[in-house]
This record gives structure tokens, sequence and C-alpha cells, in this order.
């Protein structure tokens, strides 16, 4: 018998009452805080890569907490670099960086770090608050879908963000494609039919995705660092002023703060947007509605407070759509929807129905993480800065190390050290000839996904599931948006400038 809202709620939340259950994600939090502080462009994609093959063996409420602690916080303290070093964080605080860095050189270094946090605290919490309204919202619509539209909704998903995921479309295509066909990889779920296994008994249950996630991001992170000496040589701007007069600027602009946090609640949910736009849309937003925008660029609060605040809810946007439909909106939330598949848990419509307690766990740990880590700004703020001059020799072997010790630790296999290898050479070519990874992942990830779909409707349909008007629309939708943004990609393409 299904349980109502309330009382899935209420088990949410019972579910997190316990010691161990907080102490990984107050571990989630501190790992989260490092990510964003550390300048040596570490990233939460590789710090889930190098988590996975751990958590995927503890038990799921706990593992959920590490990973979303560690994510929901990483935003929160993303504003170090920017307002004193002038480098973006992170790909959604870039735009901090045109009024960050002129108040930290002019000694309002606390007071825009207190404006960071409590943005983007506050925009956490919009977040999550949208995300526990989006599910009785979509509770009636997710019950009237069926494995042909989840199909059609899993495709249209992976062929956005595939086109999305570099600067020239047909490398994130192929790159995607890529995956799917890694994804096929093993025993066939439903039929049995052992496909691409060529007498190998260590390819029976397919390449295992936390390995390759591993691999891919781990492996050329740290060959990156090693040949670019990534770190902050010059000296950051005085960390002066005080907290208190952020916290007070942003309570004044409250009603920015909430406009911009449903502006990055929006980008997270809409496919194929991204982090890398969420700040400056939130930034042309606060511009163009201020009456005196000639002070953007120069120091002012706002240019803070908005991206910080829209930042930091996009992440509730994107959990909306990966607990809801299944699909995610990052390689962030991708790889998150693995560790899923490794507890058992099939994310999207069938989660909702049958684990609607978990889904709410995730809700109260994403809304407990933001809370905790904007404290953990204001408390730390003064050591945090020191973090952010850690050296890149440092990093390198410590990356190698986990690296290495997470791919062994899986199946505790030899082998799967030679495929961490094999997959880590692959990566780093991939990032070198400008091959997107997250398109990748997303087709591994979503490759089960959309075969057991496909299977289903095939098995309960036949052809005819082709015919059923919702799939027809969302077909429709699916191949306009894709047409109209593959059409917008290549005009922007430098071939077509240089035309």
């Amino acid at each position: 018998m299904e349980m109502s809202l309330l009382d899935a709620a209420i088990k949410g939340l019972t579910n997190i009452l316990h010691l161990k259950v907080f102490l990984a994600m107050m571990v989630g939090v501190g790992i989260g805080t490092f990510t964003a502080v550390a300048p040596q462009g570490l990233g939460m994609p590789l710090v889930y890569a190098i988590l996975l093959p751990v958590v995927v063996r503890w038990e799921p409420v706990t593992g959920m907490a590490l990973l979303i602690g560690a994510s929901s916080v990483s935003a929160i303290c993303a504003a170090y670099l920017p307002i004193l070093f002038g480098i973006p964080g992170g790909s959604g605080s870039q735009a901090t960086v045109l009024d960050g860095y002129p108040m930290g050189k002019r000694g309002e270094g606390r007071r825009a770090l207190g404006a960071s946090f409590m943005a983007g605290g506050m925009g956490c919490l919009v977040g999550t608050f949208t995300l526990a309204l989006a599910i009785p919202a979509a509770q009636p619509l997710i019950y009237l879908m069926g494995a042909p539209e989840l199909f059609v909704v899993v495709l249209w998903g992976l062929s956005m963000v595939a086109v999305l995921a570099g600067r020239r479309p047909i490398k994130g295509l192929i790159a995607a494609v890529f995956g799917l066909l890694i994804a096929t990889v093993g025993q066939q779920g439903q039929s049995g039919i052992m496909r691409f296994v060529f007498d190998q008994p260590y390819l029976l249950d397919g390449i295992p995705l936390s390995i390759i996630a591993l691999a891919l991001f781990g492996i050329p992170s740290a060959l990156d660092l090693a040949l670019t000496k990534i770190g902050v040589e010059q000296q950051p701007a005085p960390l002066k002023g005080s907290l208190l007069d952020g916290v007070k600027d942003t309570l004044r602009e409250w009603w920015l703060v909430l406009r911009c946090s449903f502006i990055g609640v929006w980008v997270g949910i809409v496919p194929g947007i991204g982090s890398q736009v969420v700040d400056w849309l939130a930034y042309g937003h606060a511009a163009q509605t201020s009456k005196d925008a000639k002070n953007f660029g120069k120091g002012d609060v706002r240019g803070v407070i908005a991206p910080e605040s829209a930042n930091d809810a996009k992440d509730g946007g994107d959990l909306v759509t990966t607990l809801l439909l299944g699909f995610p909106q990052g390689v962030v939330t991708a790889l998150f929807i693995v560790a899923l598949l490794a507890w058992g848990y099939l994310p999207g419509p069938e989660m909702v129905k049958k684990n609607l307690d978990i889904v709410y766990s995730v809700v109260w740990i994403q809304g407990i993480s933001g809370v905790i880590g904007t404290l953990v700004g204001f408390v730390l703020a003064a050591q945090l800065a020191k973090l952010a001059q850690v050296r890149y020799s440092v990093m390198v072997p410590i990356i190698f190390i986990f690296v290495l010790m997470g791919a062994f630790s899986v199946n505790r296999d030899p082998i799967d050290l030679l495929v961490v290898v094999v997959f880590g050479i692959i990566g780093y070519l991939m990032r070198r000839f400008g091959y997107p990874r997250p398109a990748m992942i997303l087709g591994l990830v979503l490759g089960s996904l959309m075969e057991t779909y496909l299977y289903r409707s095939m098995a309960s349909y036949g052809f005819s599931w082709l015919a059923r008007p919702s799939v027809i629309v969302l077909l429709s939708l699916a191949a306009i948006s894709f047409l109209l943004t593959m059409r917008a990609r290549l005009k922007s393409s430098p071939k077509a400038q240089a035309a």
C-alpha cells in the first residue's frame, strides 16, 4: 500500500535522524566546502566520481547524506575565489567575479562573502521548497505516464544535453552515442541475451558505471593538475569588513533573492541549460531590473547576491527532474543516478510510487545541508580563505591514490585497475580533443533506463505505443527543441562566425 505524502515526509525525516547519517552529512558538507574553495579546479563531478565506489556499499540514506551534503554546499562556498582572487570558483560563480572582486579589493571582502553566504543559503532553501512542492504537484502526472512516455522523456533529455555539452554539437552526440554503446555491454536485463561479452566473465554484468565515472574524471583531472600546475599565485584581496553587513544587504534585497532563486530553479528544471549560464541569467536580470545599473561591475553587492542565490537554487531544480522523471540535468546528477541504481532504486516515477520516503529523505538532506553549509561559511570564513592557496603538488598524488583505491574497492578485482587506467586515458583524450565527457556519462546512465522503458513499451503495446497521443506530442516537442538547438549552436560555432 502506497503511503500518503505526509507519512512519506515524516518517514523521510526519521530516515535521517541517525548519528551515522548526520556524521555522513557533515563529512559531505566538509568535502563540498573544500571543493568549492580549493583553486585546483577539482569540481563536484570529480568528487562524486571518487566517492561513488565507496558510498554504493553503504546504507542508501547514509550514502545519500554524504553525496547530497557535498553537492548542496559546494555552491554556497564557491564565492571565495571570485571575491578574494578574481577567478571563478566554478561554472556557476563566474558572474560573481564582476562585482565580488572589486568589493574585495576595496576592503569589503567580508561584506561580499556575507552576502554570498546568505544569498546562497536562501537560494538553497527556495530550491529545496520547490522540490518538496513539486512532488505532490507532479504526482498526478507521474501516475499517467507509462513506459512509452518515459522513454521519450529520457531520450529528449539525453539529446538536449548531448548537443549542449560541447562547443561542437556533433562531438557531443558522438560522445553520447559512445556512452550508449558501452551501456549495452553485458547481459540484457529482460531477455538475458549476452552482448559484447567475448567470453569474458568480467563483462557479464557490464562495466561498472562507478569505475568508468571515476576514470573519466579522476585521471584527466590529476594529469591536468600535474601538467598545467594550476594554482593561485597572486595575493588574495584583504579579508576586511563585516559579514553582518552582507547579511543585512541580502535581507534588504530579499525580493531580488527570491526572483533570482526561481531563475535558478527554472534553469535546473529545463533540460540542457545547466550551470554554465545560470549565474549570467541572474546577473543580467538584476542589472536590467535595477534603476542604477551603472553601478554593476564596479563593486555592487547586488552583483554578488543575484548569481549566488540562483546558483544555489539550481540544485533543487536539478533534483526535480532527476528524482521525479529519472533523467539528470548534468554530470553530478547523472552520477547520483548511478548511486541510486546501485542501491536498487529506479529514479523517476517508479521511485516516487514505491520509495516516496527516500525521495523526501533527499529533500530533507538537501535543505539541512544547505543550512549547515551556510553556518560553516560564516563561522570559518577566515580559515576557509587559507584553503584557496593549497598547491597543486599536494593534490595530484592524493587524487591518484583515491582513484586507484576507489577502483579497487568496487569488487576487489585487479581487472578494475586496468579498466580505470584504460578509461582514464580515454577520458584524457576526450578532454584533449574536445569530446565532452558529461555527454558520455549521460549516455551510460540513461542507456539502461532507455532500454528498460523501450522493452516494457514493446512488451506491453508492440509498435502501437508510437501512436499514443502523449507519445506523439512528446516526440514532436523533443524533435523541435533538438532541431532548434542544433541550428542555434551551428550558427554560433566558430566556422559559422568566420563565414
